[in-house]
């Protein structure tokens, strides 16, 4: 065993030590909290205990972002009893009563809630990967600067291993069309993907090329699962454990040359890193499926918001691009028009003074394929986890096709040493 190889199985095992210890830590958490609850000192639980005027005046005095007026005092709180689908979260709507005397701007008739799910091995995957947590920092210190339409921020809090999200209920949006996961696993069209585009060009213009310094302050980089130093090695760890699984799941799905590929992949994880974060970077979505999206009418046409950054990080544009086409797009409509979206989406970048060509951008298109596919490969290969088993053999169908198609494998091979 060669020297490259032996450290590569030391920084795998690490990895596997570093998840197993997080994962642990995350059951302690999950029942600090239990223990927490009997004495009212944890955040709620269930909708009974949220909905509450108590609590969410609270909720409202205490976790309003820094610099957003705070809503006024709720007289009324009641469970509307409307749900939402969610591959990790309780999402649902609470009716909100702020009485007579309440005055200002239109008030919300509702607001959207989001808690931990029920499921514990989802509970605790969510808070081994950090994303809850990640979605409240960005609640709490971003998403006011976002440029596009995301939803406003009522209060947003994180402790033990629960968390609380109060937010504007979309809906409310007059003309407002909303997608599920559903909606992205049919898939979309070339038009309504260059719409998303088009609003993924001007969040990524108005953050590109921030300094590391300026990055720090509004999002740290300690929070980046595939660069962090606390991560780096649990990231690959995760990625290398689903590989098996996911083969035995759907062999017809995920093939033999597949998973050599993801191993590729891997065992030069390094340079793959290095590849994926050389600047300049902006802050990505991470998640930009059809899914986490909403069109709403404005007097120029229909525009796209986007709802659910439990994945945001700093990264290349491209990232949210090709995650976007690839998950949301059946293969055979993607490869036909993929040419003129990311052509669309360089276009729309130069109209706010951001210059990427189109052969650096496919580029980065194939290079970020591989991130697409894995996020179908975890949940399959480590089947407790996050989405619905339609959604995630759909869009791993998709990943593998655009790995394959693509040449990721190739574009990995000619990868220079890190």
């Amino acid at each position: 065993m060669g020297l490259a190889e032996s450290g590569q199985r030391r920084a795998q095992w690490m990895g596997r030590l570093k998840l197993a210890a997080r994962t642990a830590g995350s059951f302690v958490q999950i029942a600090g909290d239990a223990i927490a609850e009997r004495f009212g000192w944890a955040l709620p639980r269930t909708r009974d205990q949220l909905a509450r005027p108590e609590v969410i005046n609270e909720l409202i005095r205490r976790y309003t972002p820094p610099g957003q007026d705070p809503l006024p005092r709720v007289v009324g709180v009641g469970l509307s009893g409307v749900d939402f689908e969610s591959s990790n979260c309780q999402n649902f709507l609470v009716a909100l009563d702020f009485g007579p005397d309440a005055s200002g701007d239109p008030l919300p008739r509702t607001a959207y809630v989001k808690l931990p799910c029920k499921e514990l091995a989802t509970r605790s995957f969510a808070n081994t990967l950090g994303f809850w947590s990640l979605e409240t920092l960005f609640c709490e210190r971003v998403a006011q600067h976002v440029p596009i339409r995301v939803p406003r921020v009522y209060a947003a809090v994180k402790r033990g291993a629960r968390f609380v999200l109060l937010l504007e209920n979309l809906h409310e949006i007059p003309g407002a069309e909303l997608f599920l996961n559903r909606d992205m696993a049919a898939g979309t069209t070339p038009e309504r993907a260059a719409r998303v585009l088009r609003s993924l060009a001007e969040m990524h213009a108005h953050f590109w090329g921030r300094s590391l310094q300026e990055r720090e302050k509004i999002l740290p980089a300690e929070f980046n699962t595939f660069t962090a130093p606390k991560w780096r090695e649990v990231t690959r760890a995760l990625n290398a454990s689903a590989l098996d699984p996911a083969r035995k799941a759907a062999p017809d799905l995920v093939s033999e040359r597949l998973v050599e590929t993801c191993r590729l992949a891997l065992e030069r994880w390094d340079a793959l890193l290095k590849a994926w974060y050389e600047g300049p970077l902006t802050l990505i979505h991470g998640d930009s499926h059809l899914g986490n999206c909403f069109e709403y009418p404005t007097e120029t046409g229909p525009r796209v918001g986007m709802i659910d950054f439990q994945a945001v990080h700093w990264s290349k544009g491209m990232r949210d691009v090709q995650y976007f086409m690839i998950n949301s797009m059946e293969p055979e409509v993607l490869e036909k028009s993929e040419h003129e979206l990311i052509r669309g989406y360089c276009a729309e970048l130069g109209k706010y003074g951001v210059a990427l060509s189109f052969d650096e951008a496919w580029e980065q298109y194939r290079a970020f394929s591989y991130q697409t596919l894995m996020v179908g490969i975890v949940p399959l290969g480590l089947s407790a986890l996050t989405e619905r088993s339609e959604t995630v053999l759909t869009v791993t169908r998709r990943g593998a096709a655009a790995v394959e198609r693509l040449g990721f494998r190739e574009w990995v091979e000619e990868l220079p040493e890190a």
